[in-house]
């Protein structure tokens, strides 16, 4: 359905506490059927140096994402570009974006107080100056009744959405994915 619709980048979470965890063997598999098609996005919490090394050459993802607390030179020493995930609920999520400048892009998710994302809960949407909107993804919250919307506010050109295409948690509907991608492609 993600070809189909025609997305830029599919997420594989390599995170075991999360629902939608995917396995080195499953991963590999959608790999194979993704064909280069979509950007190819290995998100992790927090991994370990040889759980990433493994999934590069496994799987072999485009871009890796980081959720948790690791620094730039953590997510710098793999030779991959990477997505660093700012927590906007922090009060401190422009110094956590001064920390990565290295990052070619910015996941803005509502999580912070411990949590890496993946409620389906936003946060206060705001217009994204010139520089923040060339590498931001908004996250957080998304669903096709309210993604047209948050394009307006913030003036985000990357979205990435999760819970809010899911008929349940860590099931992705094709009913919703579709709505979504219709309701984006009506505000371009």
């Amino acid at each position: 359905m993600a070809h189909q619709l025609q997305v830029d980048a599919i997420g594989l979470v390599f995170v075991e506490n999360s629902p939608r965890h995917v396995t080195i063997n499953q991963a590999i598999k959608l790999a194979r059927v993704n064909q280069h098609q979509s950007e190819l996005v290995a998100l992790f919490v927090d991994p370990s140096v040889d759980t990433v090394r493994l999934v590069i050459e496994k799987v072999k993802p485009d871009v890796l994402q980081f959720h948790g607390s690791e620094n730039a030179d953590f997510c710098c020493q793999f030779g991959l570009p990477y997505w660093k995930a700012i927590a906007m609920l922090d009060d401190q999520w422009n110094r956590q974006i001064d920390e990565h400048p290295q990052a070619n892009r910015y996941v803005l998710d509502a999580f912070g107080a411990g949590q890496s994302g993946g409620s389906g809960v936003g946060f206060h949407w705001f217009h994204f100056s010139d520089q923040l909107k060339s590498r931001a993804i908004l996250a957080g919250g998304l669903r096709p009744d309210n993604v047209r919307s948050a394009i307006t506010q913030t003036g985000a050109q990357y979205l990435d959405v999760s819970s809010g295409i899911e008929s349940k948690r860590g099931v992705k509907s094709s009913t919703l994915m579709q709505q979504f991608i219709t309701e984006v492609r009506l505000t371009e």
